[in-house]
């Protein structure tokens, strides 16, 4: 188990965005079900799946698992913040702003992560 704050907040986080899929499966919001009709299940199943390999590699601190969960993370909150923009609502907008924010946010994990990948990759090339 993650021993470090930052795992333990990158866990719970994750975990969170899991919750929301399975919630959103669940009972899926009015406006998302308008926009997309049935994909509203696709964009719940990568906030699930996202969450899950992202939550397995925060909780064993292995690359592999956010580097394959975040992109369906940072794709589920960026299509939500387009269709919530698409409303022209204000406070969808301002909504939008904030998720598109935070895709951006886990966007920029992403490449974090994926720099540790290719620098593993290189020291294993090394090694051999």
């Amino acid at each position: 188990m993650p021993s470090q704050p930052r795992r333990w907040s990158r866990l719970a986080g994750y975990a969170m965005m899991t919750a929301a899929g399975v919630g959103a499966a669940a009972v899926p919001t009015p406006s998302v079900v308008d926009a997309t009709g049935p994909l509203v299940y696709l964009w719940a199943g990568f906030l699930v799946l996202g969450g899950l390999l992202s939550a397995y590699g925060a909780a064993t601190d292995r690359w592999i698992g956010e580097h394959v969960g975040l992109p369906l993370l940072w794709a589920a909150f960026g299509v939500y913040a387009v269709i919530l923009a698409s409303l022209l609502a204000p406070a969808s907008v301002v909504a939008s702003l904030a998720l598109a924010a935070f895709g951006l946010l886990l966007y920029g994990r992403w490449r974090d992560v994926a720099a540790v990948r290719r620098e593993a990759t290189r020291q294993a090339h090394n090694l051999q």
